[in-house]
């Protein structure tokens, strides 16, 4: 073991040597270690970031660069893990040293949890063994490089796996947990256990062991003058400096680097500097938090580092005082409490007796024979015969306070139990003549009765029974019916339900009480019958239970010149559109503007039914004023568009919803250095179509656009602006770092009014630099929508009340990046003055006329 031991000393050594890979070593030499099975096991959980994950790389294959590689020599597999592990080649896999490195570059972190004990029982149980390329008789060694605390056990199953031959080194980084690491190597632990603050400082291992694997050693065989460390390298060598310090001019000593007097610090109330390093501290009374820099106040009784026994009374940062609950008193050490009895400190006022029921409690009671009174502390003596509290069958004999004795009637004697009475009984003595009851009544005396149901004959010995039926005496509204000897009981004629009372009847109303199947309308017909009817503008179906409406429009009985609207049994007309109905409301009238008044069209005038539009020549846009063209080419931005898929948007206006967005699609510069677009659609949930960077082109984010689907359902925006603030505009879903300061833009579109809170996330996003746009159509809330657009409101926030109209939005809609319309004040325009009606109307009807010119004719 001893040599095992030994020899992954020594393989490891080389390891963490030659992960500086430098230069002055020449690339082709190699530490010769003899046969060794080298298996790393590297952590890729998601808190590894990508440039982290790139140097572990790095790490890697410089490793592998100083190893003598063969099935012969040196073996080496690599496996990843987070919350699943997944081994990247085995033992056996590779023999050639490009092989590993293609291998290694080709590997994609798994980014989930950190299950490290799960990692290493896959480990020892599948990676060393022989079917995966383990030798008998070679050493095993495992090197694990890990970035935080793991999320399963690894104590156990790293104690296993160290009892089955394995040395196991422990390589911590950044948030890695010293503990953690110390439960999973081999001891001592001075040799495999080691810790740095991040990922390019994994080269500092190899420094002091570089001399020892690879030949002479100028640094040991010279005075070299370095007041740390010397570094050889053939026919020189070099001096360096410990973490912490910095090599000073001289090329030789070294300085400590304090960065608390240096004001390179960040702790709130004191700095304690160590070489290059430091570490936070707190003023008596207060605590480091966990971000290791602020302090907060100490409450030592919520953190319950305090000794009073029963309550802690905090008095400041770091002070508190010891109390008691109620019916306890401090003792004189200030911290336990000792129970009040006040029975026995005769503090009570019971009459008789004190019973302590806890502390600082008690209750009053009484002796044997008396009984505590209402006021709960006298007594009085109980009476048993008179509270009729006692078994005597006849007569009771007070005896004194709670005591009695039993005694008979004239005519009875006391049995033997002292308590029941027997009289002279000559039914139980069958001397009586009686049919059917003998009825004893007293000492001697009786007389004979029948049985339920039954009546005495005239020699008041025999018995008849009883018809209540027939003799009418049963008080049944309806019908009686004889059940047997005095029994009946009572029923209802048809159409009728017995009452409550048994005996009288009520009428059964189908309709009221929902036991019918008409439709519409049930009209009660008399005691359990009934006929269905329609509500007004509807007909009874042949079935003669359900109802059609009326279409007045369908069957042409209406007199509308254009359009008939329908609803049950009425209707309204209206007009195609360019047409006015008229003072009838039957009649329509054509409007024709362009050729009636100065339209000042830049490049032509469009008449349309009832008004006009202006038009721009191809590649160039209709600018705001709705009559001059000119041009504009988007930023670079990140824009994300959130889109409302309720119920209430209904299929065919969704489509349209998808028109907008490719709309403005067509006015941005869209590519993967441009600007990138991301779609979310949400309703009672939020689902993102596609992210940032999944496509790189309009014409890939147009047809992605069209194959969208209709979610229906509520209307959650509070939680669609939440996922995008997390998760749209995150790096990993194609955002690009706030550092190059492209803008981010949010463009929500809605229907309707929100039915959960939006004031939260539409601040938060705000505050987090991204420019909200609000379009709102139909039912939306105008507060709500400018709750979420940014400042100017007006300059980002769109409203029309028609879906038909949203095109004329995206036209005007600029998101901020069009420099000639940026650089200029913004006319923020009255939407109900009459002349901007009118300008809606034709730039409206100018992309509808675009649309149809390009697609339809």
């Amino acid at each position: 073991m001893g040599n095992l031991r030994g020899l992954s000393v020594f393989i490891f050594l080389t390891l963490v040597v030659f992960t500086t890979a430098r230069p002055k070593s020449g690339p082709n030499q190699k530490c010769k270690s003899g046969p060794v099975d080298l298996v790393f096991l590297i952590d890729s959980s998601r808190s590894v970031r990508p440039h982290e994950f790139e140097t572990m790389r790095k790490f890697l294959i410089d490793i592998l660069n100083t190893l003598d590689i063969g099935l012969d020599t040196t073996r080496v597999g690599v496996v990843q893990y987070s919350s699943q592990v997944r081994s990247e080649f085995s033992l056996k896999t590779h023999s050639k040293l490009e092989n590993m490195v293609k291998a290694i570059d080709e590997i994609v972190p798994l980014a989930q949890g950190t299950m490290t004990g799960l990692a290493i029982r896959y480990l020892m149980n599948e990676a060393f063994s022989p079917g995966q390329g383990d030798r008998p008789k070679v050493p095993n060694v495992a090197v694990i490089v890990t970035d935080g605390r793991p999320q399963d056990r690894v104590a156990e199953v790293a104690a296993e796996a160290r009892e089955r031959g394995i040395e196991i080194y422990a390589v911590g980084v950044a948030r890695a947990d010293m503990t953690s690491l110390r439960a999973m190597a081999s001891p001592p632990f001075e040799d495999h256990v080691f810790l740095v603050e991040r990922f390019d400082l994994i080269y500092q291992f190899g420094l002091q062991f570089q001399d020892k694997l690879c030949g002479i050693d100028l640094c040991l065989e010279s005075e070299h003058g370095c007041e740390h460390l010397c570094e050889s390298s053939p026919g020189s060598y070099t001096c360096h400096c410990l973490p912490g310090y910095r090599l000073n001019a001289d090329g030789k000593t070294c300085s400590a680097i304090d960065l608390c007097a240096e004001g390179k610090h960040n702790c709130q109330q004191i700095c304690i500097s160590s070489p290059g390093s430091f570490t936070c501290d707190c003023n008596q009374g207060y605590h480091l938090n966990d971000d290791k820099k602020t302090c907060s106040p100490i409450d030592l009784c919520a953190e319950e580092k305090h000794g009073c026994e029963q309550v802690c009374v905090y008095m400041g940062p770091g002070i508190f005082t010891c109390d008691c609950n109620e019916g306890y008193r401090l003792n004189v050490d200030k911290k336990s409490c000792a129970p009040i009895d006040l029975c026995t400190e005769g503090k009570h006022d019971c009459e008789q007796v004190c019973v302590y029921s806890g502390p600082g409690i008690f209750t009053c009671d009484c002796n044997e024979g008396y009984r505590l009174n209402g006021d709960e502390k006298t007594c009085s003596p109980i009476d048993l015969c008179a509270e009729e509290k006692h078994d005597c069958q006849q007569v009771c004999v007070y005896s004194g306070p709670g005591i009695f004795t039993c005694d008979c009637n004239k005519g009875y004697r006391l049995n033997a139990d002292e308590k029941t009475c027997t009289p002279i009984d000559l039914c139980a003595e069958g001397k009586h003549g009686c049919e059917q009851v003998c009825v004893y009544m007293g000492p001697g005396i009786f007389t004979c009765g029948c049985n339920e149901g039954y009546r005495l004959n005239v020699d008041e010995k025999t018995c008849t029974p009883i018809d209540l039926c027939a003799e009418g005496k049963h008080g049944c509204e309806q019908v009686c019916v004889y059940s047997g000897p005095g029994i009946f009981t009572c029923d209802c004629n048809e159409g009728y339900r017995l009452n409550g009372d048994k005996k009288t009847c009520s009428p059964i109303d189908l309709c009221a009480e929902g036991k019918h199947d008409c439709e519409q309308v049930c009209v009660n017909m008399g005691p359990g019958i009934f006929t269905c009817d329609c509500n007004k503008g509807y007909r009874l179906n042949e079935d003669e239970k359900s109802c059609s409406a009326i279409d007045l429009c369908a069957e042409g009985k209406h007199d509308c010149e254009q359009i008939c609207i329908s609803a049950p049994g009425v209707f309204t007309c209206d007009c195609n559109k360019g047409f006015k109905l008229n003072r009838d409301k039957r009649t329509c009238t054509n409007m024709d503007m362009c050729n009636t008044v100065k339209h000042g069209c830049d490049y032509q005038c469009v008449n349309t039914p009832g008004s006009y539009h202006c038009i721009c020549p191809e590649g160039q846009l209709l600018q705001d004023d709705g009559k001059t063209c000119g041009t504009c080419k988007s930023a670079n931005i990140d824009l994300v568009l959130l889109i409302d898929g309720s119920k209430s948007v209904r299929p065919q206006n969704f489509e349209l919803v998808k028109k907008f967005v490719n709309q403005v699609v067509d006015s941005l510069d869209v590519s993967a250095h441009g600007t990138r677009v991301g779609l979310v659609q949400y309703s009672s949930r939020v689902r993102t179509e596609f992210p940032l960077n999944m496509y790189h082109t309009a014409e890939d984010i147009k047809a992605a656009v069209m194959k969208v689907d209709y979610m229906e359902k509520g209307t959650m925006t509070g939680l669609a602006l939440k996922h995008m603030l997390e998760y749209s505009f995150s790096e990993a879903e194609g955002a690009r770092p706030a550092s190059r300061n492209i803008p981010r833009i949010g463009l929500v579109f809605t229907d309707g009014r929100s039915q959960d809170d939006i004031s939260e996330y539409a601040k938060k996003a705000k505050e987090a630099g991204i420019t909200m746009y609000a379009v709102g159509v139909g039912k939306a809330v105008e507060d709500e929508l400018r709750e979420i657009a940014s400042d100017p409101v007006e300059k980002h926030f769109y409203y029309t009340t028609d879906f038909s109209a949203i095109n004329t939005i995206a036209d005007n809609l600029k998101l901020n990046v069009c420099p000639a319309e940026s650089l200029r004040e913004v006319e923020v325009k009255d939407p109900c003055a009459c002349e901007n009606l009118v300008e809606f109307q034709q730039a409206t009807m100018n992309r509808l006329d675009q649309f149809t010119q390009k697609h339809i004719l």
